[in-house]
């Protein structure tokens, strides 16, 4: 268990704000959507009468105690700390990371080699060396050409 110390005027103010903040958060903010629900629907629907901010407030006091007794107090909040990973645990992660991170390197500098290699081939085309996938495009283009005329 922690403890916590308050020291002086300015740790009260400080703890009185939290407080209050708290209390609004948890408290007056359900009881405020709470009281706009029944206010919105209930009063137009089923003829009910309007609700207060305090009693909004107990509305959702009633919800909150409600649940709590039929969930038998179990909370879907839990704050336990979860179990640490094992050492070797830890370690496979660390080398799966290592692989992802070596595996995304040699894929960079795969697509920078097939990019050289197109930068390549178009510069080898332009100083008249042809290769057989680029004569069959000419023809192609030709052929295309040809027809449009």
């Amino acid at each position: 268990m922690k403890i916590f110390q308050i020291n002086g005027f300015r740790g009260l103010v400080m703890t009185a704000f939290i407080v209050c903040c708290l209390f609004a958060g948890f408290v007056v903010f359900p009881g405020v959507v709470a009281m706009y629900l029944w206010n919105k629907y209930l009063v137009n629907l089923l003829s009910f009468p309007t609700l207060s901010l305090f009693q909004g407030v107990l509305l959702w006091g009633i919800v909150a105690v409600s649940y709590f007794i039929i969930s038998n107090g179990k909370l879907p909040v839990s704050f336990e700390t979860p179990d640490s990973l094992s050492d070797a645990e830890l370690n496979m992660i660390m080398k799966q990371a290592r692989i992802s991170s070596d595996l995304r390197k040699i894929n960079s500098i795969m697509k920078r080699g097939d990019t050289f290699n197109k930068a390549t081939l178009k510069s080898d085309n332009k100083n008249g060396m042809t290769s057989p996938m680029s004569e069959k495009q000419d023809d192609e283009e030709n052929i295309k050409i040809g027809n449009l005329k």
